[in-house]
């Protein structure tokens, strides 16, 4: 009898050993988890401070460029702004990014500038170019459908009216009819994608256009020129026109162009324009061709891409950034993206790691087809 009882009392003594480890034991995992989510919301705070301050530093350094008498008549992507953050080591971390220009895209908000009347006698004009004639040359360039409907129907999104441009324009009789139905804007698109809802565009076609159009604030819907420092070959043939080879090779040899009045003068006498009524016979026919709604060399619109990691937390911010002459750039729009955790394939550098990881020599060479020093963001593909 007294065995049994010690073997009740030792089973009952092992049975609450393992109740309170059991106990312990989730304790402990609990207080683990705690710990991890606390740490990586710590480390979640920290990176989007670090990166709040890669902003302001961007915002200097696009200050400075302004201020700068060397510097502050033409953007180009020869200039400092437009070359890769360093790989800044960062408490626990790491800092980088780049700065991209959005003038060197077609503005879709700059459709709202057109009337009826004006698109009309863009599109009958055999030589005068504008943005009409250069968005439909960059669709047939891309392989997509142009038509002179295509400029139409994203007018007819913008203006804040219900009358349609021409016959091919689509107002909001023509949306009633989509599955669900739409409602046009009649004003300013705020992000490219939403060209995919303007009649006549397709989800794909727009995913194949993104890295050449954004949506920027056009002031009184006056048309926002592109630059031609840092236009793409895809759309400097574009806006070529009729004289698209002749107008790539002046661009691509000459750039960056100080003002437009060097441009204009280089494509007449490259393309021997002559103007019988302008005094000598010569000299204005380029301005006509491309004035200054449609072509700049200064930049006001830029785009800030940073990524920041700390520990296991990754985070990637794009601004866009509004510049005002030798004033300090506003941020207008911020997008913060939560990367998650994921295994690195060791057989595959990111972006970022291809584009430090290139030896000195090859950071240095230039682009031999344009003439121009490769951006960080676009050889980050960004």
């Amino acid at each position: 009898m007294p065995s049994q009882q010690q073997g009740v009392a030792l089973l009952a003594a092992i049975i609450l050993m393992l109740a309170i480890t059991l106990i312990m034991t989730n304790i402990f995992y609990r207080h683990q988890i705690d710990v991890s989510q606390a740490t990586a919301s710590l480390h979640t705070d920290q990176a989007l401070l670090i990166a709040l301050s890669g902003e302001g530093w961007a915002r200097e350094l696009l200050e400075e460029d302004s201020r700068n008498p060397q510097t502050n008549q033409s953007d180009h992507y020869g200039e400092i702004w437009a070359q890769a953050m360093p790989l800044l080591p960062v408490e626990g971390g790491t800092l980088t990014g780049c700065i991209s220009d959005l003038q060197s895209r077609i503005n879709l908000n700059s459709f709202s500038s057109y009337t009826a009347g004006k698109l009309q006698a863009e599109l009958n004009h055999f030589d005068n170019m504008g943005l009409a004639k250069t968005w439909i040359n960059l669709l047939d360039l891309l392989e997509i459908p142009a038509t002179p409907a295509r400029a139409a129907t994203i007018i007819d999104w913008l203006d804040t009216d219900s009358t349609l441009v021409n016959s091919s324009g689509a107002e909001q009789p023509d949306y009633e009819a989509f599955q669900p139905p739409r409602v046009v804007a009649n004003d300013r698109m705020s992000d490219a994608t939403e060209l995919a809802d303007v009649m006549g565009y397709r989800v794909q076609e727009v995913q194949l256009l993104l890295p050449w159009i954004a949506t920027l604030p056009s002031p009184s819907r006056t048309s926002m020129p592109i630059n031609i420092n840092t236009a793409s070959a895809e759309l400097l043939l574009a806006l070529g026109g009729n004289y698209s080879a002749q107008f790539v090779e002046v661009i691509t040899e000459g750039r960056p162009f100080s003002d437009l009045n060097q441009l204009h003068s280089q494509l007449d006498t490259y393309l021997g324009f002559v103007n019988p009524s302008s005094p000598g016979g010569t000299g204005t026919k380029a301005k006509q061709i491309w004035n200054a709604d449609l072509l700049t060399v200064r930049t006001d619109f830029f785009k800030l891409y940073l990524e920041v990691a700390i520990g296991e937390a990754r985070i990637e911010v794009t601004s866009i950034l509004h510049r005002k002459q030798g004033v300090q750039p506003t941020v207008i729009a911020r997008t913060v993206v939560m990367v998650p955790t994921a295994l690195p394939d060791p057989k595959k550098l990111s972006e970022v790691e291809k584009l430090f990881t290139k030896n000195d020599d090859q950071n240095q060479q230039s682009d031999e087809e344009s003439n121009i020093v490769q951006p960080a963001c676009l050889m980050m593909g960004i």
